[in-house]
């Protein structure tokens, strides 16, 4: 439940093409914030906060600050998605094409579904989050093992002087939790906390200090 304006609204996680709509904004809002800009910040929060809620931006621009940050912490809590889809690490560039436009994202996502599945525009929009974002890393996944598959049956595949060169993936497939490493940084002595430390198990040094 999420108070505010004097008022409690029930927030749920919306379906997809209303979660689209608020990530785009929650982009916008992340490149203000890192920009400094704070109309921008201003902007992007509120508008964010009343297209969850269904509230209208003048009503929330009478409202405390305090309550509308609250309501955007709450409400980016509940868009989280619930699993750890590596579709969602991939790297993407802050690139504008000249086709591009404001809700965009909503019909490139639409497209694959309907593309692939033949759905219609209203199924799609209905779709539950994380079932949209696993279908459309099967569809990215599908597509890369095509695609590597005409790689290897072609000739130009082996025109290296090593021989054959595998078709390079995206990096969200190359990812792995695992491989990760935690980087080691030091810091002087007397900025070290005090009472005992407890390093991060495999770290070097890792016994308590």
């Amino acid at each position: 439940m999420i108070k505010i304006g004097g008022d409690e609204y029930e927030y749920t996680r919306p379906s997809l093409k209303l979660w689209l709509t608020l990530e785009d904004q929650r982009v916008e809002l992340h490149k203000a914030v890192v920009a400094h800009e704070r109309a921008n910040t201003s902007k992007y929060l509120v508008s964010i906060v009343s297209t969850a809620l269904s509230i209208s931006e003048e009503t929330l621009c009478l409202c405390p600050w305090y309550e509308i940050a609250i309501a955007y912490k709450l409400i980016s809590f509940t868009n989280l998605p619930r699993y750890d889809f590596p579709f969602l690490n991939s790297k993407v560039q802050d690139k504008k094409e000249a086709w591009d436009y404001e809700g965009r994202t909503w019909y490139i996502w639409s497209n694959i579904f309907a593309d692939k599945y033949g759905w219609d525009l209203k199924t799609i929009s209905e779709l539950d989050v994380d079932d949209a974002i696993a279908l459309a890393q099967e569809i990215a996944v599908d597509e890369q093992l095509e695609r590597e598959w005409q790689w290897i049956t072609s000739e130009i595949a082996y025109q290296t002087k090593d021989g054959f060169k595998p078709l390079e993936r995206p990096d969200w497939m190359r990812y792995n939790k695992a491989q990760r490493e935690i980087p080691i940084l030091k810091i002087r002595k007397d900025l070290m906390p005090s009472g005992v430390i407890i390093r991060y198990p495999g770290s070097p040094n890792s016994e308590s200090s």
